[in-house]
């Protein structure tokens, strides 16, 4: 019979032996802050309280006998609903704590027992002004600025066996559009389920059910069909250090799965996953981030860019350049000390947040989220914003002068500037007017408010 209060759960000795083994590490590590207990009692309450879990007695409570007159009355209450408080809580943990320790045996990554490496090096064979591509089906792959004149991809091979491990290259191919490709070669003829799981350093998230399961993708590569799961198939991959020529390049990069990162290059420049992160660092030129289904994470780019994501966020901070564009299936879009002719963001569902921007035009559409624009710049001469639920927020210039027009479902029409006149159509106000209307504000909302005011 449990105590009152805590439910009967009828876990067995080994498994309480092994609550209580974890639990006196953690003691082991840092008692300070554990009330004292009498002498011979075998130390701090969370070992009392697992040995009686597992050796029940008459005196099942963790707390030191004291005599009743050594306590006021009010000091006893406090005790009362302190140790009942207590008691229920490691109630709790000693329910939650076994089962956390299965789920963690559960899901974590199958080791590969014997792992072979190999490391190679290519440089690429082609015009040195003319476009390129390097390729790789799993794995991590690293861009940055080289100290030579060529592109260079150093790849380190991973397999389960030293067979496989030389069943896979690197090598120069003509690929798709007859560009000059720097391909990992894999064993795909014998082996078409690959196994791979990315580090939790790569920061890749996964739910709990996809580690459960495997989460497996079934994807293309070098014209063949490929799955590649966490759980099952062989173990292969290959992480990619790629470096380019501290002048613009033409290049296109693509790891199916895995996470990218790019620091320090210039060009017309291509970053594609299926599934993966997208990290950019310092970009200069023509940039494009797609992945399938992945966050896209930018900072201090410089040119053109433009982010299209599947099932992921898009994060950028510090852009100076002509055009902006964010399209996100679901996910939501923020972007912060921006510098651009045009942005335009689009999310099926998610939420735009554009923060410190000085912009030209501006154009938001959401299948359900909230858009959110600060801008305070001069140049600001047209905003649209559609959303089929979700609030249009407004952060304008003190000085701003506009007409905003509202077509709304259901919603709210606020305005913060207190010389803005409004505009009728029939009995209602469809918007509002202020100064020589110089930016022409357009909103469009299913189910939601529209709010301008100045920025703060």
């Amino acid at each position: 019979m449990g105590r009152p209060g805590c439910p009967d759960f009828a876990f067995s000795t080994a498994s309480m032996l092994n609550v209580r083994r974890v639990l006196m590490q953690r003691r082991s590590k840092s008692c300070e802050g554990c009330m004292p207990t009498p002498a011979g009692s075998g130390g701090c309450r969370v070992q009392l309280m697992v040995t009686h879990a597992i050796q029940p007695s008459r005196d099942w409570g963790p707390f030191p006998r004291v005599r009743s007159r050594e306590l006021s009355p009010g000091s006893r209450r406090r005790m009362v609903w302190k140790r009942n408080a207590e008691e229920k809580t490691m109630c709790r943990h000693l329910i939650v704590l076994p089962l956390a320790l299965v789920a963690m045996a559960l899901l974590a990554p199958p080791l590969a027992a014997g792992e072979a490496t190999r490391t190679v090096r290519l440089e690429l064979s082609a015009d040195r002004n003319g476009p390129f591509a390097v390729e790789n089906l799993a794995g991590t792959m690293r861009i940055s600025a080289g100290p030579g004149n060529k592109v260079v991809a150093v790849a380190t091979l991973h397999a389960e066996s030293e067979a496989l491990a030389e069943g896979m290259r690197l090598q120069q191919v003509i690929g798709e559009k007859g560009l000059p490709t720097l391909r990992v070669e894999y064993p795909l003829a014998e082996h078409e389920s690959l196994r791979y799981r990315p580090n939790d350093s790569e920061g890749e998230h996964h739910g709990i059910l996809e580690n459960f399961f495997g989460g497996t993708s079934s994807l293309k590569y070098a014209g063949r069909s490929v799955k590649v799961s966490g759980n099952s198939g062989v173990f292969m991959y290959a992480d990619l250090e790629v470096q380019l020529p501290a002048r613009p390049v033409q290049g296109t990069f693509r790891n199916l799965v895995g996470r990218i990162t790019a620091a320090g290059v210039r060009g017309t420049l291509l970053f594609d996953s299926a599934s993966g992160n997208i990290d950019l660092d310092r970009v200069k030129g023509t940039i494009k981030a797609d992945t399938g289904s992945g966050d896209v994470k930018a900072t201090g780019l410089e040119g053109t860019f433009r982010c299209d994501t599947g099932s992921g966020n898009c994060n950028l901070t510090g852009f100076q350049g002509d055009e902006l564009s964010c399209d996100v299936g679901s996910g939501n879009i923020r972007l912060k000390s921006l510098q651009a002719r045009l942005l335009s963001a689009d999310t099926g569902s998610g939420n735009v947040r554009v923060e410190d921007a000085n912009l030209e035009n501006f154009k938001a559409d959401t299948g359900s989220g909230d858009v959110l624009l600060e801008s305070v710049g001069p140049r600001l001469v047209k905003i649209k914003a559609d959303t089929g639920s979700g609030d249009v927020v407004l952060r304008l210039a003190p000085e701003a002068s506009f007409e905003a027009l509202a077509d709304q479902g259901s919603g709210d029409l606020r305005v913060g500037y207190k010389d803005a006149q409004p505009i009728h159509k029939g009995r209602e106000v469809i918007g509002y007017r202020r100064g020589d209307s110089k930016i022409r504000i357009d909103v469009s909302t299913g189910s939601g408010n529209l709010d301008i005011r100045p920025a703060r």
